[in-house]
């Protein structure tokens, strides 16, 4: 069943309720939330298939909206964009301490090899050093999005977190889509830069 659109004025009124003071208000805002994180969730599993065994859709789902939650007890986001780009933010913050996790459990089983340096019945080197450079991979592209001008950061916020078109992007925004364009554009450009490819492209 397809996700359905989201209905940027009735967000907009959870927001304001919530700032307003209303804590069930909170309860809406995650729930529009919880959605999108889930289907991020889901595309960095099939884009990190080796992460598989170490956390799945739900481990992730439930660390980002701690960590949401966490934060709207103490900053309330003015707009629908503030939401949606500080949702971005925890998502990032999720998927990187994840791979951080991962990475280390994998050195962690390295180093804890027999003596007699029979290693290959534990892990054909090719194999774990395919993993060690995909962990590194992911890390390197969420900490790229984070240090991307503010503009840009917050595009590639929206379609590669939040799954949204430039069209979408646009209209929530209240400016032209070839500004949208040009942003994401500039914005891969940069991230190519940095990494030589994009994680899943």
């Amino acid at each position: 069943m397809p996700e359905p659109e989201l209905d940027t004025v009735m967000m907009q009124g959870c927001i304001d309720r919530y700032r307003a003071g209303e804590r069930a208000a909170m309860d809406d805002l995650l729930r529009a939330a919880g959605a999108r994180l889930e289907k991020l969730a889901r595309h960095m599993t099939r884009t990190f298939p080796n992460v598989r065994d170490q956390a799945d859709t739900g481990d992730v789902l439930q660390g980002s909206l701690i960590r949401l939650l966490r934060t709207l007890q103490t900053l309330r986001p003015e707009t629908t964009r503030d939401f949606f780009n500080l949702a971005a933010v925890h998502i990032r913050r999720e998927l990187l301490d994840l791979a951080r996790r991962c990475k280390k459990r994998r050195n962690d089983v390295t180093l804890a090899l027999p003596e007699d340096g029979a290693s290959a019945a534990c892990a054909p080197p090719a194999v774990a050093a395919d993993a060690g450079a995909d962990f590194e991979l992911w890390v390197r592209f969420h900490e790229a999005v984070d240090a991307l001008p503010v503009e840009e950061r917050e595009v590639v916020g929206l379609v590669f977190y939040h799954g949204w078109t430039q069209v979408k992007i646009a209209k929530m925004f209240g400016v032209d889509e070839r500004t949208v364009r040009r942003r994401w554009a500039a914005a891969c450009d940069r991230l190519r830069q940095d990494m030589g490819d994009l994680p899943g492209g």
